[in-house]
């Protein structure tokens, strides 16, 4: 799974305590083509995660910047220090999402 971008918002004064990201659908998604199918994903820390499909490079950086500015962007790698269900729940919204297609 190609992540594009996760973030993760924490703020227990707010209760706050959410997840932003996209992946690609497309095994091969080519970066530089304007067209794209990139799931964007958000919701409350292990709860069902929303979704929407992006298919426009441009408007998939414009959603990005916007968001980078809200969330902290999470490695890869640190995932499971911060939401250690992550990639199990994200696979099946990926996979009902891809089903859509």
């Amino acid at each position: 799974m190609n992540y594009r971008y996760i973030g993760h918002c924490y703020d227990a004064k707010e209760n706050h305590d959410k997840v932003w990201g996209a992946i690609d659908l497309d095994e091969d998604g080519d970066s530089w083509s304007w067209k794209c199918n990139v799931l964007t994903f958000w919701g409350r820390r292990g709860k069902k995660l929303s979704t929407l499909l992006v298919t426009d490079q441009d408007k998939l950086r414009k959603l990005i910047q916007k968001k980078d500015r809200e969330y902290t962007e999470i490695r890869k790698d640190r995932l499971d220090e911060v939401y250690p269900e992550f990639q199990a729940d994200l696979e099946k919204t990926a996979m009902w999402a891809m089903l859509k297609l």
